[in-house]
């Protein structure tokens, strides 16, 4: 049973709210919805953490992309099996709807809301069935290159034009994926945290940093796993921190009073720096940042 549930969860990286006026009744609908709800809940945060830095590094990323903070879906984006959970728990329908909303992002600001039907954008109408997603990608791209776009909603039987305004950020989106074991890493694409460190990661300026250090190693491409390079990473996360406006002092006094599921393994390792050296090295890139920041200069990556 668990097993099953969650297979499912895994099935569904960016999981959207449960439908408002569904009740689930059977054991296994119960089981599965709290998981879509946890699983919610740990998106919803990690998209929080996660886009200050997106936004406030975007000029040093080599990948950007336009955004207005929302992700979308319709029926056809879960396989056959899970259509009827979708559909029942969590309103998909053959057309593209709103699945999720990060708080504080132009799509909030703009007044989006999550299961509204996105019916137009930008003069494009939005056609239903398997091919909408890739339609609504192109047609976004064009759209949200000015510092406004309109988007034609369809929220109950009333039809709005909502204006919104996207920013620019990195193109390395963060993602949740379950399993029981604390970690995040990166695969050059996205940034992917499991759910277990989410659990053991209660601080969001600690949740911060490692997002930071896993999106330091997607920017270089780092492909190698080097103490130099880890350490070179720590480095950047900081500074990216920084220009977050984040508490760098905060996540550098949490990260060294946590406890490390990994410190054994980091202090035989040849390819991971031990705890007391990133915490030096820490140390010491927040004094150059200080330093920095007090004479007025941009930061710069060390």
């Amino acid at each position: 049973m668990r097993r099953a549930l969650l297979v499912l969860a895994l099935l569904l990286i960016a999981t959207p709210a449960i439908a408002a006026d569904y009740v689930p009744r059977t054991k296994n609908e119960i089981a599965f919805a709290a998981i879509l709800k946890e699983h919610q809940n740990y998106n919803a945060r990690l998209q929080k953490v996660a886009a200050p830095l997106l936004k406030a590094n975007a000029k040093y990323c080599p990948r950007t992309r336009r955004d207005i903070g929302m992700t979308v879906h319709t029926l056809s984006d879960y396989q056959p099996s899970l259509q009827p959970f979708a559909e029942v728990l969590i309103g998909a329908n053959d057309r593209l709807s709103i699945r999720t909303i990060r708080e504080g992002s132009p799509a909030e600001v703009a007044g989006l809301k999550e299961g509204d039907s996105i019916i137009g954008i930008g003069g494009s109408y939005m056609p239903s069935g398997f091919t909408v997603q890739r339609f609504f990608d192109l047609a976004t791209k064009t759209a949200f290159k000015g510092e406004e776009a309109e988007l034609k909603i369809l929220r109950g039987e009333q039809r709005l034009d909502i204006v919104v305004r996207p920013e620019t950020i990195c193109d390395y989106p963060a993602n949740v994926f379950f399993n029981e074991k604390a970690n995040g890493h990166t695969d050059g694409e996205q940034i992917i945290i499991t759910s277990e460190l989410m659990k053991t990661v209660p601080d969001d300026v600690n949740l911060a940093l490692i997002l930071a250090h896993e999106l330091a190693h997607a920017i270089k491409g780092h492909q190698r796993k080097e103490k130099s390079l880890e350490l070179k990473a720590d480095r950047m996360a900081l500074v990216m921190m920084s220009r977050a406006n984040y508490d760098i002092d905060r996540a550098i006094s949490y990260w060294r009073d946590a406890a490390h599921p990994h410190a054994d393994y980091q202090s035989s390792s040849k390819t991971h720096p031990s705890i007391s050296e990133r915490y030096k090295n820490f140390r010491a890139e927040q004094l150059r940042i200080t330093k920095a920041v007090t004479a007025g200069k941009t930061l710069s990556f060390n």
